[in-house]
């Protein structure tokens, strides 16, 4: 097998896998486990694989990769979790995409990932005319950031950030040295 085919192979399933998860985030407003439990041990198959036939592999060239890619997407992604500014789901799509590209690359992809989001929401908040709404959040959400993590109220608005972490990646894959 030539060098590049299996980071491409890894490349085409990663976008197939958020490709999924847009669409079923655009329809039922949710992201199955099963579909991101598969992506993730996709993701650490086609690793190994590399690993095995000492090939490139995307997510970087040790064993740990793909795992400390996991592990940081969900500590970048846990704390507006946990803050209900976003849905469990979304932490996973970005734990299965620390997977496939490493923890630098989901380093990168959280970034362009809240960007996207915050542009997404402007857009989509300015089409409904709930910017009031919008302001109270940003507010409850710095006072949690300065009284100790108060969490969200419930919006009416939900917003499938499917469509943003998939952007997010791109961007971080098109352009990796974010600064």
């Amino acid at each position: 097998m030539n060098t590049t085919a299996l980071p491409l192979l890894s490349l085409s399933l990663l976008a197939l896998w958020l490709g999924g998860a847009v669409l079923s985030d655009l329809r039922q407003r949710r992201v199955a486990n099963r579909w991101l439990l598969a992506g993730t041990g996709l993701a650490l198959g086609l690793h190994a694989l590399a690993l095995a036939g000492g090939l490139p592999a995307l997510a970087g060239g040790s064993w740990w990769a793909p795992l400390a890619g996991l592990a940081l997407g969900l500590a970048l992604m846990l704390p507006l979790y946990l803050l209900r500014a976003m849905g469990a789901a979304d932490v996973k799509l970005m734990a299965m995409v620390g997977c496939f590209i490493g923890p630098a690359g989901v380093a990168n992809a959280v970034l362009y990932s809240l960007l996207a989001g915050g542009l997404l929401s402007l857009l989509y908040l300015n089409g409904r005319g709930v910017v009031a709404r919008l302001l109270g959040n940003l507010r409850r959400l710095h006072l949690a950031w300065r009284d100790g993590a108060t969490p969200l109220s419930h919006s009416a608005v939900r917003l499938p950030y499917a469509v943003a972490i998939a952007l997010g990646t791109a961007a971080a894959l098109l352009w990796p040295q974010a600064r």
